[in-house]
């Protein structure tokens, strides 16, 4: 499993550090991991549409946007990618409980913090646990439990969150190849997350917040069928 980590902070040799612990961490995984380095949160933001990252290392005492404003940012984009903070102060503790961090250190960095830290990501980071979507203008990581549904949209998949719809790039084959077993298709222009199916009728599929999406006839069977072992399995 390839890793990617990003280091955001104003101060470059906050950075060496970062790098040289992260490198140190690393060292016995039996995985690559590649380190991506941003003086700047707006670097970060010109760069992370096009930029693969599983977690963010971010400082929040930077100039004009400073860290948890790039995290509120991402928050309200609907991004979920972890973000562990690193900063001289504690003053920002409820903060980054707003914006949901995946932990809070203080510098100087403990390096046996930061390696618990990391550690705990790894044992909870599977490829299940988040997808990263790209879509236009924007890179997001959100969990799959947040798709209600998937539709195709000329070359692009439009996916229904239970908040909005994304715009992918992706077309909708490939996408859907990104998601687990809870998710079935049900149309050829149509993928569903089973757990926020509420009914399927003979021609659709009755959904949770009462929308309908089409049901085809020869996906019909399939789709009953794996409706059933959904609800039933465990």
């Amino acid at each position: 499993m390839p890793l990617t980590l990003a280091i955001c902070d104003d101060n470059e040799n906050q950075i060496k550090e970062l790098r040289r612990l992260l490198n140190e961490w690393s060292a016995d995984k039996p995985f690559a991991l590649t380190i991506d380095e941003y003086i700047s949160a707006e670097s970060f933001l010109f760069s992370y549409p096009d930029k693969t990252c599983d977690l963010l290392l971010l400082d929040i005492e930077m100039k004009q946007l400073n860290g948890m404003e790039l995290a509120k940012k991402l928050r309200s984009d609907g991004d979920t990618l972890p973000i562990v903070f690193i900063t001289g102060y504690s003053d920002y503790m409820n903060d980054g409980y707003e914006v949901e961090a995946l932990h809070y250190l203080l510098k100087p960095v403990d390096k046996q913090k930061l390696f618990a830290v990391l550690d705990r990501y790894i044992k909870r980071h599977t490829p299940e646990n988040e997808i990263t979507i790209k879509c236009e203008d924007k890179t997001l990581h959100i969990s799959p439990d947040m798709i209600v549904y998937c539709e195709a949209v000329s070359k692009k998949t439009h996916i229904h969150t239970k908040e909005q719809v994304l715009i992918c790039e992706t077309g909708i084959g490939n996408f859907s190849s990104s998601l687990g077993s809870d998710f079935i298709s049900c149309h050829r222009s149509y993928v569903v997350n089973l757990r926020y199916v509420r009914s399927i009728g003979k021609t659709d599929i009755v959904l949770d917040n009462g929308e309908s999406v089409p049901l085809s006839r020869r996906l019909n069977k399939d789709t009953n069928e794996k409706f059933i072992q959904f609800y039933t399995k465990g």
